[in-house]
């Protein structure tokens, strides 16, 4: 009930956001909107550009909308892209009247010819609902899943978008879902790379990094991805007996719980990194580091971004969609499930994976990690 009248207020606020005047704009204005987290928009980054070069916006003014948790790493490539961009703070958005509201005008104001959104998991209460503000003359997006809608909130969208593209194959790795929407809608063959260049990468670079460690990522922004600390710690001490690696903890300030009872409990010392980098210098970290141990969070893709051997461990949910990895596009990335998930991915029964599911990440074993981990530098040693 509390739910349903807070999606009532979320649209009278849209209402009285979108009334007034307008700018007069001379030529088309287009507006491109990706608001979801940062694994989400390492994995559509590459096809920007593309999207700005396409016959479809040329002649026109370019906006972008994105999410403010990972405006640097936006800014390290597409900088001076755009003619304007708007950075959205999810949570003021979602908590704050006043915030919502003027965000919503400030959009509407803008007068948008066209806005493409190109998220699969579109939210009625967060990007939908900007595309429904700009009140733009055309909405391109893609045929949406049903995570982020309630059922209660289906008829929101019926009449939202004028082009939805839907791809023939339902599963589909997000990397490759992206790269067809703007190959599609686009009318371009792309041949795009996951990989952070190597130039952009020591614009950021960190003094005194030992010179062979691995980075171990211990918590996560939600309570329902943790790995118990024994386990991190037990891989640690693998990683440090057999391949005489160094180990750096790493993580936002929300992590700073998690990491401080590993750094506590394990039994040699660790260097803490947790909450003193930004995005910048975690992708330069992880650019140099050994490997990383991480459960399924955004830092597994930023990982991939620069070519780090990552072990993640998964339980399963959104299986095929965020992991495992095509090995055409990172061929280290190593996705570690429980066993009961293997088995029904062997028997090509994962539809029951297509969402978040509530298996504990404790039923990955940290022997189950350590074997892959073995596997993997055995075969680096025979090369």
């Amino acid at each position: 009930m509390i739910n349903r009248f807070k999606g009532f207020l979320y649209n009278i606020i849209t209402f009285v956001a979108t009334q007034g005047s307008r700018k007069l704009n001379t030529s088309p204005k287009i507006l491109l909107i990706r608001v979801d987290e940062i694994g989400d928009y390492i994995l559509f980054r590459k096809f920007i550009m593309p999207i700005l070069t396409s016959d479809f916006c040329k002649n026109s003014t370019l906006h972008f909308c994105g999410n403010a948790s990972w405006q640097k790493l936006f800014e390290l490539e597409y900088g001076n892209s755009f003619s304007k961009v708007f950075w959205l703070n999810k949570n003021s958005f979602k908590s704050k009247i006043l915030y919502r509201y003027s965000f919503l005008k400030t959009i509407f104001k803008e007068n948008y010819s066209i806005v493409i959104n190109p998220t699969f998991s579109r939210a009625k209460r967060v990007d939908d609902t900007i595309v429904k503000a700009a009140k733009a003359g055309y909405n391109i997006g893609m045929k949406r899943n049903n995570e982020n809608y309630e059922f209660y909130e289906n008829n929101f969208d019926k009449t939202l978008y004028q082009s939805l593209f839907q791809p023939e194959q339902k599963l589909l790795f997000e990397f490759e879902r992206n790269k067809l929407f703007v190959e599609t809608i686009f009318n371009k063959s792309i041949n795009a790379s996951l990989q952070f260049s190597n130039e952009l990468l020591q614009e950021n670079t960190i003094d005194n990094l030992p010179e062979n460690f691995a980075v171990i990522f211990p918590g996560s922004r939600s309570k329902y991805r943790i790995w118990p600390t024994e386990n991190f710690i037990a891989v640690s001490n693998y990683l440090i007996q057999t391949q005489q690696l160094k180990i750096l903890v790493c993580g936002s300030l929300t992590d700073k719980i998690y990491a401080e009872k590993f750094i506590q409990e394990c039994s040699a010392a660790v260097i803490d990194f947790v909450g003193k980098t930004n995005l910048l210098q975690m992708l330069y970290i992880l650019s140099k580091a050994k490997c990383l141990i991480s459960v399924d969070t955004g830092s597994i893709h930023l990982a991939a971004s620069v070519n780090c051997t990552t072990f993640g461990i998964f339980n399963g949910s959104q299986y095929g969609r965020f992991s495992p990895y095509p090995k055409a596009i990172a061929n280290n990335i190593y996705a570690v499930y429980p066993d009961a998930v293997e088995q029904d991915v062997c028997n090509n029964n994962i539809s029951q994976y297509e969402y978040v599911v509530n298996i504990p990440y404790a039923a990955v074993s940290a022997k189950k990690i350590i074997s892959v981990i073995k596997h993997h530098f055995n075969l680096q040693h025979e090369i």
